[in-house]
């Protein structure tokens, strides 16, 4: 049996078109490889995120990004692959667990999918503010930032309601900005190196003594590469729904480990690691902004702050897409009210996009800038359910598809992902920035999987309307 057969890709795009009231036909790979990586956010991930794994990994950053990479990340992706064959649906998560575990875990996981996603939105909106303030001082203040991101998530509703197209154009220009300013920087960081007695080869070489850093590194990476997945939730708006989605889980993954490999790499040329190390990320643009005052002139200073600006409003923009494509999805197939199912005269789901919006605008205001961890924890705990979930699905899958033998083959390693990804869940946690986080996340996902069994027991009261299929 060939790779392609086995993991379910459907090569030959066999499956056209699929069952929807979505804009079908209207996203290419590039559409949705964009609109995807846009959720991952790389610019904002990197100004915040690339300190700390310096931090924790030291030179070996890289070494840590690649074995996530790796494992448990493309493992994940694989998965995914063979799941969105056998349930395609923008539903993602919610029609795994409903077509391979049970419908009230569907349900329960579908929930606490969009309540990850709608997390992310305001979270980005908050970051986005942020940072413009920091571009422009005279609107600093808490009110200030409380109404610029309420604008921020009322405008880009008014973009998602123009319909997919848009959006994924939208989500093009920001991200093409983002990666040329990330990566570009460490490309020059390879080319013109400041930092003299260093080589690519060290980053990659490890001793027995050094994997005490790079193990927690490896888990930090994983959340640097997490929110692929969420090119499933465009499936039934992509030309060739299965084939295109399929690719563009593999792309983005991939894409988003180059882009953060070269930054791992080239930003180390640039500057000392131990400066790196220890820059502290507050809305000035963290180790970007090292890099750049290190090969821009200062007339350019403001490209760090304005690329994690639009780095912000590209993961707010494909977040609130997600999320509201998720609870369309659990609409129509008689989970959620009928009215969240309806679609304007552009095809997008237009009340499910208006209450991701109107929980976004009121956590701004509930939690602001200052309550960031919350949202981390928020989004942590929440990913991390929908992923361990959807690799039970697939385990449920593949022992149903494929003879014990090569069912046991593929069981273990989303077995040792989904223990790798569990183990994510409980540092969140156990392990928090500060005390008074101790346990949050773990309360949070409590209340999202109780909310998520309370909706389940609530849809035994309604029929489905529709349920997508494909064997």
């Amino acid at each position: 049996m060939k790779l392609h057969d086995l993991i379910g890709y459907d090569r030959n795009g066999t499956i056209k078109e699929i069952e929807t009231g979505l804009n079908k036909g209207k996203l290419g790979t590039r559409d949705i490889v964009f609109s995807a990586l846009g959720f991952n956010a790389p610019a904002w991930v990197a100004a915040s995120s690339m300190s700390i794994l310096y931090s924790i990994s030291g030179h070996q950053a890289p070494l840590a990004i690649l074995i996530a990479f790796f494992f448990p990340m493309l493992v994940l992706a694989i998965c995914l692959v063979s799941l969105t064959r056998y349930a395609p649906s923008a539903g993602g998560v919610f029609t795994f667990c409903s077509r391979f575990i049970h419908p009230s875990c569907g349900v329960v996981l579908g929930w606490t999918y969009a309540l990850a996603c709608m997390a992310v939105t305001p979270m980005c909106a908050l970051i986005g503010t942020q940072y413009i303030q920091a571009l422009l001082p005279a609107l600093q203040g808490e009110l200030q930032a409380k109404i610029i991101g309420t604008l921020l998530l009322l405008t880009f509703l008014i973009v998602s309601s123009r319909g997919v197209a848009v959006t994924a154009r939208v989500a093009a220009t920001f991200l093409v900005f983002e990666i040329v300013v990330v990566a570009g920087l460490g490309m020059m960081g390879i080319i013109n190196p400041q930092v003299s007695d260093l080589s690519v080869t060290s980053m990659y070489s490890v001793s027995a003594n050094d994997w005490s850093a790079v193990a927690p590194g490896v888990l930090f990476g994983v959340w640097m590469l997490a929110n692929f997945d969420s090119a499933i939730n465009y499936i039934e708006e992509a030309k060739v729904p299965v084939r295109t989605v399929q690719r563009s889980l593999l792309i983005v993954l991939t894409s988003a480990f180059i882009i953060y490999s070269i930054a791992a790499i080239g930003w180390q040329f640039a500057v000392p690691i131990k400066e790196l190390a220890s820059i502290v990320e507050s809305g000035n643009g963290g180790a970007i902004s090292a890099i750049a005052e290190t090969y821009l002139p200062s007339s350019m200073a403001w490209i760090a702050l304005f690329v994690v600006i639009t780095s912000a409003c590209a993961g707010l923009q494909i977040s609130s897409n997600s999320a509201a494509r998720t609870l369309y999805r659990m609409s129509e197939e008689g989970h959620l009210p009928s009215a969240l199912c309806a679609v304007n005269k552009s095809k997008a789901p237009r009340l499910t996009l208006i209450l991701v919006t109107a929980v976004g605008i009121a956590l701004v205001w509930w939690k602001p800038i200052s309550s960031i961890i919350w949202y981390y924890d928020v989004v942590t705990i929440t990913l991390v359910l929908s992923y361990v979930f959807a690799l039970i699905a697939f385990l449920a899958l593949t022992w149903k598809k494929n003879t014990p033998a090569v069912a046991l083959a593929l069981s273990v390693p989303a077995v040792l992902a989904m223990l790798t990804l569990g183990y994510i869940g409980y540092l969140a946690g156990a392990s928090p920035v500060s005390p008074d986080d101790m346990y949050t996340a773990w309360y949070l996902g409590i209340f999202a999987l109780v909310s998520g069994a309370l909706i389940a027991v609530l849809s035994k009261f309604s029929k489905p309307r529709s349920i997508i299929k494909v064997n």
